[in-house]
């Protein structure tokens, strides 16, 4: 009787039912009949076909397709969804990516693994940004909101290649993205530099809707001069970063407009009628107009992404579209590239440099053009007036920061030889000044030494680089009597404890000094 019982249990805790969006499947199989192949069109040499993607919707379900060793807990599911040469395996409750609106890659089981997020997981995700939103008064909501309720239905499609191209990065070029803590010193109020990546965009668009060669080059050469003219105000690291930037991301999303050269004219599947507004793939010209329009909004600063115009989200996410332009910029030059990309020295600027060949006088001509331009002159009084705004936008930020109930300060200036590690996303990145910057949108974790914190919710984080200090919010204040409890022998000097539970925040391996000043609980961690 005892193991008919345990029989039972594993019967009813065996997920047998889809509960993410089968259309995603749908979507995800449609994109693998382009890219799975070893004739792909999209980019020449890569084939997706054994890479595996993981469907999620927070702490409801996984969904592995194509999956050579499943984690423990996923079960097969013989369902009436099917993807083409691959099986699929689910997994009820926990998910391996608890956040919403996660489409990333990430390794699965030691498997490189395309991650999407579902549906409603994104519709989510989209909403918070909504409320975020209207709180603060910035955007258009009446197109927020339509955008909201009407999603363009090939978006999917573009988003699985975007994504399931990143494992082929990590395999081809392991590391040679950007180094995403460096965009604690990227000039992002720069008007020169915010000047110029708008002229480069609205550039790049006219090249890629240039009929002629001789036009293509010639704003070829207008878009190379005013990099290098841009590019002169900013230090060697900061233009790393956009080559590691441009080259993660920038491919990515440059396979989304080749995707909609090369499905046009395909024949889609029956299953793809069933998502809503798509209309085949007859005439796919919109869609590459819109993403083109969208690389000079994004550039020039006129989308306001993550509710964040002064910050890193604007900063990165444009590199995203600069990269895409460049990529389009090569094709239409007839470069053959996309093998060179993946050498460690090779960026997509020193390969269009090549292609385009200009002389020192057309660079020469070309900028002085630019500079003469009327639109030189608008976009220069357009992104001062962003400059002052940001500064007084950043001022009230550090000002609102100390207005939390309690603070946690980790004062690591004793350290001889501190390591310091944080875990954060890059779009959420304010820089105050030169040595302190905000971390957002997401809880933060880190470690200083073996000392691990991790915030239970997405509250700021400020870094004095300077003063060597990680000053995290807490949600409420703590009195003495709460820290005897929760650090008992506080009063007496350094502690040692396993773990330690404040207000928000939770902290473990904490050898240190601990001291209460007012709401600040200051936390000296041990050589």
């Amino acid at each position: 009787m005892f193991i008919s019982a345990l029989l039972t249990l594993a019967l009813v805790q065996t997920p047998k039912n889809l509960k993410i969006d089968p259309l995603m499947i749908a979507q995800a199989a449609e994109a693998w009949s382009v890219i799975g192949s070893k004739d792909n069109p999209v980019w020449p040499g890569w084939n997706a076909k054994e890479t595996p993607i993981l469907i999620y919707m927070p702490d409801v379900q996984d969904v592995l397709i194509n999956h050579p060793k499943p984690p423990a807990g996923f079960a097969p599911y013989d369902g009436p969804i099917h993807f083409p040469g691959g099986k699929i395996w689910i997994k009820d409750g926990p998910t391996i990516t608890p956040y919403d609106g996660q489409n990333t890659s990430i390794d699965v089981n030691g498997v490189g693994t395309l991650v999407l997020a579902d549906t409603l997981s994104t519709r989510r995700q989209n909403l918070q940004g909504l409320v975020e939103q209207a709180r603060g008064g910035t955007g258009d909501m009446k197109d927020a909101i339509d955008g909201f309720l009407h999603p363009n239905p090939y978006d999917g499609l573009a988003m699985v290649v975007h994504e399931a191209f990143h494992v082929y990065q990590g395999r081809r070029a392991p590391g040679k993205g950007g180094t995403e803590s460096d965009l604690v010193d990227y000039p992002s109020l720069s008007v020169e530099n915010n000047v110029g990546f708008a002229l480069e965009g609205e550039t790049l668009r006219a090249e890629a809707q240039a009929k002629t060669a001789e036009e293509r080059r010639r704003l070829a050469v207008r878009w190379l001069a005013i990099r290098r003219e841009r590019r002169k105000h900013l230090s060697p690291s900061m233009t790393a970063y956009e080559d590691g930037t441009e080259f993660n991301e920038g491919t990515a999303k440059y396979t989304e407009y080749r995707l909609f050269q090369a499905l046009e004219g395909r024949q889609p599947s029956h299953d793809m009628w069933l998502v809503q507004s798509f209309h085949g793939f007859s005439d796919l010209s919109a869609e590459r107009s819109r993403l083109l329009d969208h690389m000079v909004d994004i550039m020039s600063g006129k989308v306001n992404v993550n509710n964040d115009p002064y910050g890193a989200s604007p900063v990165r996410f444009r590199l995203y579209f600069s990269g895409m332009g460049i990529g389009a910029l090569l094709d239409s030059l007839g470069a053959q590239w996309h093998e060179a990309i993946f050498q460690p020295k090779v960026s997509l600027t020193s390969l269009a440099e090549q292609a385009i060949h200009a002389t020192p006088q057309e660079l020469d001509a070309a900028w002085s053009e630019v500079v003469d331009s009327a639109r030189y002159k608008e976009l220069t009084t357009e992104k001062d007036k962003l400059a002052k705004d940001g500064e007084a936008y950043i001022q009230k930020a550090v000002q609102e920061f100390d207005s939390a109930p309690g603070q946690l300060v980790i004062d690591y200036s004793g350290l001889t030889k501190p390591r310091v590690g944080l875990a954060f996303t890059p779009f959420g990145i304010l820089r105050i000044d030169d040595s302190r910057s905000m971390y957002r949108l997401l809880p933060v974790r880190g470690i200083v030494n073996d000392l691990n914190f991790a915030e239970d919710s997405a509250r700021p984080v400020l870094q004095d680089r300077m003063k060597k200090q990680l000053v995290i919010q807490l949600t409420g204040a703590m009195t003495e009597a709460d820290l005897d409890k929760a650090a008992p022998g506080w009063r007496n000097g350094p502690v040692k404890l396993d773990s330690l539970q404040l207000p928000g925040v939770s902290l473990k391996k904490v050898s240190a000094t601990i001291r209460l000043e007012g709401k600040w609980i200051v936390l000296v961690p041990a050589s």
